[in-house]
Formats: C-alpha cells, structure tokens, sequence
C-alpha cells in the first residue's frame, strides 16, 4: 500500500465480495465489482494512517468469524455472513461497532452511486444541478460579481500584487 495509491488487499477484496449481498439490496449483486472498486477510490482519499487502520480492521473481520463459524467471514454466506456482521454492527467494542458502519456507509454509497443504479430509481442529478446552477447565477449574479471583483482586488497588505498577475506569471 504506497502513499499516493490505495489498492485494497487480497483480504480486504474478498471480504467486501462477500457483504454486498449482506449491505446492498439482492438486485445489484451482479454489480460486486464496480462497488467494491468505487470503495477502494473512496478510501484511496483517506490519510495513510486510516487506510492502514482499515486494512487491520479487514483482516480481523475476516479472522474474527473463526472461532464461531470455523470459517472466515469472506467464505461466510446467507444467514451466517448476514448474523456475523450484525454482530459487527452490535459489536462488542466501539471499534467492531464504527468498523462495520463505516464498511455499510461507504458500501451503500457505492452501490447507489452506480449509474445503472441512479436509472433504476430515477435519480438522474445533472438535470437538476444546471437548473440550480442557472437559478443561482441569476438570483445571486450581482453578489457572485462582488465577491469576484472582492477576491480580483489587489492585496491591501501586499500593495503593487495582484491575483491576475500572478496568474500571468505562471503561465
């Protein structure tokens, strides 16, 4: 696991194939994949520390199932993989607890981020953004202008500095 790219570990990937159909609705199991790859993006935004606190907490969910279910919990399936990780979501310290909320979170936010997903239940997001968008730069253009010009001005504690200059600058 390197600094600028986060890739989930073996574990991680097989315990995550194995709690969509546990977290998302039955219909969208077929989209496994994509899900689990849209969690490893998500994760791949989180500090270095994080990651690898989610990496250890992967690995003792997927150890943990062992002494109950002589299994681990990515070959877990149906009522016992269903039963094991609500017994994460009740869990028996605030870490088991967070652990499996946050897996549930960010897994139904991949699931329902999947455009064939967004079809199925109509919502369609770009329509209504423009529409916002178009609204705000009407109702709120005169304010936008003045915060630009605001934001343009020249530096009162820097005199002679100016934004565009430093744009030119770079370029």
């Amino acid at each position: 696991m390197s600094e600028s790219t986060y890739k989930h570990t073996v574990v991680a990937r097989k315990v995550l194939r194995s709690l969509v159909p546990v977290i998302c609705p039955a219909r969208w199991s077929h989209l496994a994949e994509p899900i689990i790859d849209h969690m490893e993006l998500t994760f791949g935004a989180t500090p270095v520390l994080v990651r690898k606190g989610v990496a250890a907490g992967f690995l003792a969910y997927d150890l943990g199932a062992l002494p109950m279910h002589r299994r681990r919990a990515h070959q877990l399936t149906g009522d016992a993989a269903e039963h094991y990780f609500a017994s994460w979501e009740h869990g028996i310290t605030p870490a088991h607890t967070q652990f499996a909320r946050a897996i549930n979170q960010l897994m139904s936010l991949g699931c329902y981020e999947q455009p064939e997903v967004m079809d199925a239940i109509g919502y369609h997001v770009g329509p209504w953004i423009e529409e916002v968008t178009r609204k705000r730069l009407t109702v709120f253009r005169d304010d936008v202008r003045a915060q630009e010009a605001q934001i343009l001005a020249p530096d009162p504690l820097r005199p002679g500095v100016h934004v565009g200059a430093r744009k030119k600058e770079r370029a």
